[in-house]
């Protein structure tokens, strides 16, 4: 079973809700409403961040915005 969690405010008295693709739409779904406290604080995860390990470990060796094949491999008439 899929959640979704979606936290918004109705415009007009109505809430609209785009669902993902994972949820195809020739299924029926439950939806439930349910109002936030003033005092619950709606918190987000914190990022996730690289190591401090991996700091200065990686070196480019290459022109990024080289063309990877020369000109004359292209047919041009």
């Amino acid at each position: 079973m899929e959640a979704l969690r979606i936290i918004t405010q109705p415009v007009n008295r109505q809430l609209i809700i785009d669902l993902p693709p994972s949820l195809t739409g020739d299924q029926q779904y439950e939806v439930i409403v349910l109002p936030i406290s003033s005092q619950e604080s709606v918190t987000t995860p914190p990022r996730r961040r690289p190591s401090e390990k991996l700091a200065g470990t990686v070196h480019l060796l290459d022109d990024l915005i080289a063309p990877t094949t020369p000109d004359s491999d292209w047919e041009s008439s």
